[in-house]
């Protein structure tokens, strides 16, 4: 069977990725059997004889026939990585344990390790398999999992519920929740953040189109978030600040080419970075605004710098490495001067500040 964008799930009939475990599968599919096939000592029991037909739409309702049904379909558990590394994807080490020490050698000036700058180690492989896991089961599987309470389509609905500035704010922080869920996997081992936490959780709204472009190249999402909801964003950031927003979007679908770990990096690396939430345009600044960020956070940056310039290396080759690195640096401060524009109308807003409160809602990690 050759895949191609017809092929479907032959556990759901959603759109597959690919072969996972020896079967055609989407990603959810894949991540919940990766998730449970090993889990012997939970016993997932149906309440309906064990008859359920598993779809897009009811296959969070019975675990159990959704299981049974990845193994009747040919998925090999044998083909999951070792009980040993599954473990360690869990543990919330999702870094090597030569983290710190690499850590310490790391610095601007000594940007790759001495030894072996450009091949990817053993270890560099695990954190590569652990970071895409995470993703799924972080990300992918809330975002699938909101639909049930936030759906992508409220057509049914009356027109007037269809409009409320609570409906952008929902969707909002729809988008919102999956990207702080990946993101506090990945740094759940750093004490540190719960001191430095104010020089990060502004660059979080950051990733928000980024991720989006994510969910978008891997067909988790087919549309824009605002596809079924277009009135209501057009009234708020204007038609013509939607339009150019769709089109770097797209735009960078057209020049990046695709991998499963290129953004996910990106991701981990931009939220890291210090001052990457656009500075100009705002009425009001603070110090975390100019101030040069604490050290941990530089290094822990550049661990993961280290380890994305050398799997793109690995993918593209040297020459196409640096050409994909500086469209993709342009791409984002393309995108900084939008996101500055949407700040500049929430703030200028004639509703005495009720939507910026809510845009500027806390994040919690």
């Amino acid at each position: 069977m050759t895949m191609d964008s017809r092929a479907l799930c032959v556990v759901c009939g959603a759109t597959a990725i690919g072969r996972n475990f020896d079967a055609y599968t989407c990603l959810s599919c894949k991540a919940f059997f990766r998730r449970n096939a090993y889990n012997e000592h939970i016993r997932y029991t149906c309440r309906l004889l064990s008859t359920c037909e598993i779809t897009i739409a009811t296959r969070r309702h019975c675990s159990a026939c959704r299981l049974n049904k990845c193994f009747r379909q040919g998925m090999k558990k044998e083909l999951i990585r070792s009980l040993t590394a599954i473990g360690r994807a869990t543990s919330g080490m999702i870094v090597s344990s030569h983290y710190h020490e690499q850590l310490s050698r790391l610095t601007t000036m000594n940007f790759l390790p001495s030894n072996n700058q450009s091949t990817l180690s053993f270890d560099d492989w695990n954190l590569i398999t652990n970071i895409r896991n995470a993703y799924e089961d972080y990300c992918i599987e809330p975002f699938l999992a909101s639909h049930e309470t936030i759906p992508l389509i409220i057509t049914t609905q009356p027109y007037r519920s269809r409009i409320k500035i609570q409906r952008l704010i929902d969707i909002r922080e729809k988008y919102l929740n999956v990207i702080v869920s990946f993101i506090k996997r990945i740094l759940q081992y750093n004490k540190f953040l719960e001191n430095n936490y104010q020089y990060i959780k502004d660059n979080i709204r950051t990733l928000l189109s980024l991720n989006t472009s994510e969910l978008m190249k891997s067909n988790v999402l087919k549309y824009f978030p605002w596809e079924y909801d277009r009135f209501l964003f057009e009234s708020i950031f204007t038609e013509n600040l939607i339009q150019h927003l769709e089109k770097h979007i797209l735009m960078y679908e057209t020049f990046s080419p695709y991998d499963p770990l290129f953004i996910k990096l990106f991701l981990i690396i931009l939220v890291l970075t210090c001052g990457i939430s656009p500075v100009f345009k705002k009425i009001q600044y603070n110090s975390n605004d100019f101030n040069p960020c604490p050290k941990e956070i530089f290094l822990t940056q550049n661990y993961y710098l280290t380890l994305l310039w050398k799997y793109v290396i690995y993918r593209l080759g040297y020459y196409d490495s640096i050409m994909y690195s500086v469209r993709f640096i342009q791409h984002i401060l393309r995108r900084q001067v939008i996101e500055a524009d949407l700040n500049d109308i929430i703030e200028k807003r004639d509703d005495h500040g009720q939507l910026a409160q809510l845009m500027e809602k806390t994040i919690q990690i």
